[in-house]
């Protein structure tokens, strides 16, 4: 059944949905800024969503190639880093590769949320061509990078601005096509992620002892061609470009801050972030520092490489098994109790016999980590988008991913630095103290929304 969003002659366009919708659980006015024309005077139009058929699903799966070699090599840039710190950069401390890591993931958050108003503007056509052009010119010129300020400049800077241009528009353009099932679409997508990070470590685990550093990385860039390609061709926008003549509001607002629910849910993200990329990028060089079993010997060199396709594959169905689980109890609720079993897992389990533990047993504990961790990536948007109104809603989460952004550009210094000169155990302790603030983060936001009455049995 489509959803219709009519806009009229009005200060704002009220969402009309299929009688069977019910939203007595989280009772909101859904409302969206009206249109313009070339003139800045306000039009009356409506919008009807397919949620389904060829067309919308042409436009996931071409977001889904968009994902793959853009979000998904910043999730497996833990192989990259490891190998340019033992290689080009060995001159280096952990912590000054690790900016090169953080300023690219930092990048690609901070701006992406600055791209949305080009994208209502100008559409994906334009913007696609702009992002995947310079993203594929990074990977080719990160194959002919030896010094520091190589990689700085091609990969952190160059692929940070044309990653946050491809993931924001590969994730936006959903909303064209998808309203009552906007949630399914952009799991899909976001798989492209996980897709990406689970299998790139595994190609790069053949590619680095057969080919090379130089042509590893052109392997990845013609395999982003391809890919790029392809979501250039499926993806297509739908709705019409805002053409306003009014001055746009701003995506990020410190003024949201007012709001307790949100500044607790800014400090929970912050942790989340921190704590997600961090590992993603120090888990292989992790696996260099640990040792397995009482006799102290090194782990298997390969597990570097697969640790971190264990990690996305279980992160993948973290992302989309719980966010069923929340539709039905809350997705405060369920991303409470993911928060909670995954810190007992890092305090109880990881801290004492990660570090000198088999193999097997590190991947079990990183397969439990990886499917926590996707939750919180799925369900922590949703939940900012439960404490506002629709309207409110790119403020809210500009202003909320502008704090986790901050983590991720601290996170991979902060923990190269613990890693080179303290244990193991110290690292992966450290960020379970961060997740401490997590979990402090979402306990208050969820009893803020509550209005300070704490409930156990209410879905939130």
């Amino acid at each position: 059944m489509q959803s219709t969003i009519e806009l009229q002659d009005t200060n704002v366009a009220r969402l009309r949905v299929a009688p069977n919708d019910h939203h007595d659980d989280y009772p909101q006015i859904a409302e969206a800024p009206i249109l313009a024309d070339n003139n800045g005077t306000n039009t009356s139009v409506a919008w009807t969503f397919p949620d389904g058929g060829r067309q919308a699903w042409s436009c996931v799966m071409g977001s889904f190639f968009l994902m793959f070699p853009s979000f998904g090599f910043q999730v497996a840039l833990g192989t990259v880093q490891d190998y340019i710190a033992t290689h080009q950069l060995s001159a280096y401390t952990l912590s000054d590769v690790g900016w090169i890591s953080a300023i690219l993931v930092f990048l690609t958050l901070f701006l992406g949320v600055q791209v949305g108003p080009l994208f209502d503007r100008y559409g994906p056509r334009y913007l696609l061509i702009l992002g995947t052009s310079g993203s594929f010119l990074s990977y080719i010129l990160l194959a002919q990078c030896t010094e520091y300020w190589h990689f700085i400049l091609c990969l952190s800077i160059l692929g940070g601005f044309s990653s946050a241009i491809v993931t924001t528009v590969a994730i936006a353009v959903l909303s064209h096509w998808f309203h009552r099932r906007r949630a399914l679409a952009s799991g899909i997508c976001m798989g492209g992620s996980s897709a990406g990070g689970a299998i790139i470590p595994l190609l790069l685990r053949y590619t680095f002892p057969n080919y090379g550093w130089e042509w590893s990385m052109r392997i990845i860039a013609f395999i982003s061609a391809a890919c790029y390609l392809a979501g250039i061709m499926l993806v297509r926008g739908r709705l019409p470009m805002v053409r306003s003549t009014a001055a746009p509001k701003a995506v990020v607002d410190i003024r949201a801050f007012a709001s307790a629910r949100l500044s607790f849910l800014a400090l929970a993200v912050f942790s989340f972030e921190f704590i997600i990329f961090g590992c993603a990028a120090l888990l292989p060089t992790y696996i260099r520092y640990s040792s397995t079993g009482s006799s102290g010997s090194p782990l298997p060199a390969d597990m570097k490489f697969y640790v971190l396709t264990v990690l996305n594959s279980t992160s993948f169905l973290g992302r989309t098994i719980p966010g069923f689980m929340a539709d039905m109890v809350g997705c405060f609720n369920v991303l409470l109790l993911l928060v909670l079993a995954t810190l007992v897992t890092m305090a109880a389990v990881w801290v004492p016999v990660g570090s000198h533990s088999s193999a097997s047993a590190l991947y079990a504990i990183v397969a439990l980590f990886g499917f926590g961790s996707g939750g919180w990536i799925s369900l922590a948007p949703v939940c900012a988008g439960q404490m506002c109104r629709t309207d409110e809603y790119g403020r809210f989460y500009g202003t909320i991913y502008m704090v986790g952004a901050f983590g991720v550009l601290l996170t991979i210094p902060i923990g190269g630095e613990l890693l080179q000169y303290a244990t193991p155990q110290a690292l992966i302790g450290f960020y379970a103290g961060i997740l401490v603030l997590g979990l402090i983060g979402v306990m208050t936001s969820r009893w803020a929304i509550l209005e300070w009455k704490w409930q156990w049995k209410v879905k939130v």
